[in-house]
């Protein structure tokens, strides 16, 4: 009889620490899931409509901070290089995502680093792979740093850095 009520009490904690695990995730995982959606809202598949791009656009807009630093120095994009507001770097995803009939962006090798509060530093790799309207392949890979500001409590891109670029 004494063992049921063990029982339940260690059913409970284990819901309950499950529950927080998922609830309330780390800083680090936040800042992954940027990444993640990041990844999600670059992506193009065949056939997108006006309304979906747009969203997708827009939702890019907000995971970025007011004000991002790019360095593509010695790479195709140093033309790009410099301070961009959010909405500049969502026009400019406008412009590159209609190059594309289709497009898939994914990060490997997430190192988060978390120096002090409200402030992460991401190395990792990025894979833009897909194919141009005018039926060219794509398929590159970048070693990236990145810096991140936590503002308002949500983790913002604030710079990235094209550290080393990566060989075939």
């Amino acid at each position: 009889m004494k063992t049921k009520p063990l029982l339940i009490g260690g059913m409970v904690i284990v819901i309950g620490t499950l529950a927080a695990f998922y609830l309330f995730p780390s800083e680090e995982k936040r800042v992954r899931k940027q990444f993640d959606l990041l990844s999600q809202y670059v992506g193009k598949e065949p056939g997108e409509d006006a309304f979906s791009m747009a969203n997708r656009i827009q939702n890019i807009r907000w995971l970025f901070a007011e004000n991002c630093e790019f360095k593509f120095e010695s790479d195709r994009l140093s033309s790009f290089s410099g301070n961009y507001t959010r909405e500049e770097v969502a026009a400019y995803a406008l412009r590159r995502r209609s190059y594309f009939s289709i497009l898939t962006l994914k990060f490997y090798d997430l190192k988060v680093e978390l120096p002090e509060r409200g402030m992460a530093r991401v190395h990792v790799t990025a894979r833009l792979t897909g194919r141009s309207v005018a039926g060219e392949n794509v398929d590159e890979a970048r070693e990236l740093m990145c810096g991140l500001n936590k503002i308002e409590k949500k983790w913002l891109i604030s710079a990235i850095e094209v550290v080393e670029v990566l060989k075939k």
